[in-house]
């Protein structure tokens, strides 16, 4: 009788350079697999004008779950070597792929850290995905009204000084979500508040939805070397992967990698995409090997035009040094915010001029601002087409006065008298907006972008929030509300 001695394959080391997923991916869309499986477009077998619009290759690529590609929900192969490798990029401990954006994230951070009936420190100018989060987990919210800037027209972040009086006056609070950087680009001392929490038994949640490119920024300190537990950050708005493809990290052991992994599967779906999955796997390689370089490359092109923009008297952008020396706070130089009210124009009146006359789609407009998002993806020309346009502006549209409004920021927290959960479950009625002073709101008025509300499900309404949506209803359209009335809004019925 002979014995066969078993041997084992070592395991490959993953590097930086692999992309397994995205590679596995593309091996299986050249493959020659005749489907019978989901989705019923069969791999784009069929010729049709969405297909002539977006190329065979991607449809191929639309596959579902399978063998030689992985399932999200309970990774072995190739999705979970491709998470590993983005958390080794990050310096996190474990990474799971998020496919229904940074929403979802912030879902699971708030479920996977809170239970029903307990306390979430939380800025008050935080996105709307946070207040959905607490209507999902039944979190009670203890907001923190963060630094206002007249001058910009805008919120930066919470400083140190609001966290400590914060965690003094909530001793029972379990976590504390900070957004970083905001949506602005501003960025708080998050390694000292990371410190201070966890001296208070109190979990760090970090919404870094704007921060996906920060790890390779010479200067700045990413949420996950700055101490954080658990980091949402989009890929897709500055780290280069498709639209709603998302990483949650994870650092440390105040949370569970299997109860982190337990809420992502109860909130994602079962038929993850795999293109957007394998554009995080791409994006992740394509960051981490050439970002720093790429960035350097365009901070002296965005400095040159900075200063181009600021050669006349009307232009101002935010930059650290500002906002260092006003608020404490640090500013990442890829969110290009200009104060353009010393015009004599709001910001959305620039934002569509730009649109409008030299087809340049900025990221948002504010009362005094707009702003632009710089990545890798830019150039001198692009940069310098933008620069060209707000000096034309300047040289054609200047009014004599400069534009100022009391309506541009929000610089008070609501009284908040049911939690969101309890209003969103409470009866409703819907009443035309000059009407609702003093009622209790059962809906979200929401500026979009950023997404940052003007009132929650169970604050009160008052006549600076009406005054306020008025405001911005009128200058852009921009405020999105559940109420199906135009200029109405969703209250609790009966409630005062």
């Amino acid at each position: 009788m002979s014995i066969v001695k078993e041997t084992t394959v070592p395991t490959r080391t993953l590097l930086q350079t692999d992309a397994p997923l995205f590679d596995a991916l593309v091996g299986y869309a050249n493959s020659e697999t005749v489907s019978f499986d989901v989705p019923g477009h069969k791999m784009g077998a069929m010729k049709t004008p969405f297909q002539d619009a977006i190329g065979v290759q991607a449809l191929k690529m639309d596959v579902n779950s399978m063998a030689e590609l992985d399932l999200l929900s309970h990774p072995k192969s190739v999705i979970k070597d491709a998470q590993d490798l983005a958390a080794q990029g990050y310096g996190a401990d474990h990474a799971f792929f998020l496919v229904n954006g940074s929403s979802v994230g912030i879902h699971a951070m708030i479920l996977a850290s809170c239970k029903p009936g307990e306390t979430l420190l939380v800025p008050r100018n935080c996105h709307k995905s946070v207040i959905d989060g607490m209507i999902l987990s039944g979190v009670v919210p203890a907001f923190i009204q963060p630094d206002v800037d007249d001058h910009f027209g805008i919120s930066h972040g919470v400083s140190v000084e609001q966290v400590t009086q914060a965690l003094q006056e909530n001793p029972t609070a379990k976590a504390l979500l900070i957004t970083y950087p905001t949506y602005f680009g501003t960025m708080t001392d998050l390694e000292k508040i990371c410190v201070l929490a966890h001296a208070a038994g109190v979990t760090v949640l970090v919404d870094a939805a704007h921060g996906a490119h920060l790890k390779v920024m010479d200067g700045m300190t990413d949420p996950i070397l700055a101490g954080a537990d658990l980091v949402t950050t989009s890929m897709h708005k500055t780290g280069g992967s498709l639209t709603q493809s998302s990483l949650l990290l994870l650092q440390g052991t105040r949370l569970s990698a299997d109860k982190v992994r337990k809420v992502t599967g109860m909130l994602q779906t079962t038929s993850a995409n795999y293109l957007l999955m394998s554009s995080l796997d791409a994006a992740r390689r394509e960051l981490v090997l050439h970002g720093a370089e790429e960035f350097q490359r365009l901070k002296p092109i965005v400095e040159e035009a900075v200063q181009a923009i600021e050669s006349g008297a009307h232009y101002e952008v935010l930059k650290t040094g500002y906002v260092n020396r006003r608020f404490q706070q640090s500013h990442d130089w890829t969110k290009l915010v200009i104060r353009v009210n010393g015009l004599g124009l709001t910001g959305f009146e620039v934002y569509s001029l730009l649109k409008q006359r030299y087809g340049i789609q900025m990221e948002l407009a504010e009362g005094y601002v707009v702003m632009a998002v710089i990545t890798p993806a830019d150039t001198e020309i692009s940069i310098g087409r933008l620069k060209d346009a707000l000096l034309d502006i300047e040289r054609t549209c200047t009014k004599p006065n400069v534009l100022h409004s009391a309506w541009t920021v929000v610089d008070s927290v609501n009284e908040l008298v049911m939690t969101p959960r309890e209003a969103f479950y409470a009866e409703q009625e819907s009443v035309v907006i000059d009407d609702a002073i003093g009622r209790i709101s059962a809906d979200t008025l929401m500026i979009y972008p950023p997404g940052i509300p003007l009132v929650i499900p169970g604050e009160r309404i008052t006549c600076e929030v009406i005054q306020h949506y008025t405001y911005y209803e009128r200058a852009f359209g921009t405020v999105l509300s559940e109420s199906k009335r135009t200029g109405s809004v969703t209250v609790v019925k009966g409630g005062y």
